[in-house]
């Protein structure tokens, strides 16, 4: 009996460094950790080369309007194929188009034939593939590790998304100073490469579902299924609505935070980057605390009261004045929204079955891309007629009510270890 205990006890306690000697989740956590910090590098090197070649912000507007657009109109039935094709084949298909698409962009500025319309064209292809490979990438986890890892795995994938945050963006920015925009696009491109040839190495084979489509019918009857998965299953129906909301709740932050920066806290350019640092560091710490405790945690009331608190420290950073607080404020909100961010991915993960696991996550990843351009339209509109601090104020609110609907369904509530 005393046996039975410890093997449970060892069961229980999944270190980082467990998860990281399976060679297989290994391989694809340092290739999307690379390949993540190419996208950091391409999202501000792209925007840097828009200015520098049209000095006009509409031009910037529309460049970015192509980074979404894919998601909005594709993003539901990305999944029917992701279930349908070799996940792992289909990471590296995208990883090999999406580095020849992004070394297009230094080949065509040399010679002399860039413009704008080849950056936007070229950002859209990029993010329509992102859509196959991101949800192929959260759904062959499961398929990497073992059910009691889970936690942990997506503990790891945060933490390095929050890292690659931080030290990114930072390093983008001293990089175009030094080797200019345009050379970034070479890095990115060698990034994209090094994310496949990691995956390559993935010794699991996966499954390629002999499924036809003979049209559009089919396309929407096994969307269909991933919609009807969600409609029975209280569980992951309320988990998307949540993380739904807490996009839209979210979206305005980059909108307003400049003018709260520079008109309330008056801390300029200076705050807003570190308010941003502090926002990661928070994430980073919350989510390497979720991967050492693990199932040790009640998963559901982590979610829920997690949205809860982050709602409540977001809507006193709002209402802050003095940048000391604020710095401190927002990292704790980041710390509160780590675990329901790691937990719910982690749920749905294991509720799911890996059959329909594609649709369900292109399908989450949708409601995303439809909710984040609807609150930066309304934040915008709103910011010109009401002092930023009460919109981000109504936005932590929102996330307050968001945790207590999330509370208040008791099949997530109960829900003990992932």
């Amino acid at each position: 009996m005393e046996e039975d205990n410890i093997i449970a006890e060892k069961k229980e306690k999944i270190g980082y460094i467990q998860v990281l000697r399976n060679h297989d989740f290994f391989a694809l956590w340092l290739g999307n950790l690379i390949s993540v910090l190419g996208n950091d590098f391409h999202f501000i090197a792209l925007l840097w080369l828009v200015n520098q070649l049209t000095k006009s912000t509409l031009s910037i507007g529309i460049v970015m309007t192509c980074t979404i657009l894919p998601h909005i109109l594709f993003g539901l039935f990305a999944g029917v194929f992701v279930d349908m094709w070799n996940r792992k084949t289909t990471m590296i298909v995208c990883d090999i188009i999406g580095a020849i698409l992004v070394l297009l962009i230094p080949i065509l500025y040399y010679n002399g034939l860039l413009q704008i319309w080849h950056l936007c064209v070229i950002a859209f292809l990029i993010s329509f593939l992102n859509i196959f490979h991101d949800s192929a990438n959260r759904s062959i986890i499961p398929n990497l590790v073992k059910p009691e890892e889970l936690v942990t795995a997506n503990s790891i994938s945060e933490v390095s998304f929050q890292l690659t945050n931080i030290i990114g963006s930072a390093l983008a920015g001293r990089l175009i100073f030094i080797i200019g925009s345009v050379n970034i696009f070479f890095i990115d491109s060698f990034t994209y490469l090094f994310s496949a040839l990691m995956i390559f190495t993935i010794r699991f084979i996966g499954l390629q579902r002999d499924i036809r489509l003979e049209g559009v019918k089919d396309i929407l009857a096994r969307v269909w299924e991933g919609l009807k998965v969600i409609k029975t299953n209280s569980i992951i129906l309320t988990l998307l609505i949540m993380m739904a909301i807490m996009n839209f709740a979210l979206g305005p932050l980059n909108v307003l935070l400049p003018r709260l920066s520079e008109e309330i806290l008056k801390a300029g350019s200076t705050g807003f980057g570190d308010i941003m640092a502090s926002l990661s560091v928070g994430m980073l710490i919350g989510a390497y605390l979720i991967g050492k405790l693990g199932k040790r945690v009640p998963a559901g009331k982590s979610i829920t009261l997690g949205i809860l608190i982050a709602g409540l420290f977001f809507s006193i950073f709002a209402l802050s004045k003095n940048i000391f607080n604020s710095l401190i404020l927002v990292a704790l909100f980041g710390f509160s929204f780590a675990a329901p961010k790691v937990y719910a991915i982690s749920v749905i993960q294991n509720l799911v079955p890996d059959s329909i696991r594609g649709r369900i996550f292109s399908i989450q990843m949708w409601l995303a891309s439809i909710m984040v351009p609807l609150s930066l339209l309304l934040s915008g509109w709103l910011g010109e007629r009401v002092a930023p601090s009460w919109i981000l104020f109504g936005c932590g609110l929102l996330m307050i009510v968001n945790g207590i609907y999330g509370y208040s369904v008791k099949k997530l509530r109960e829900i003990k270890g992932v």
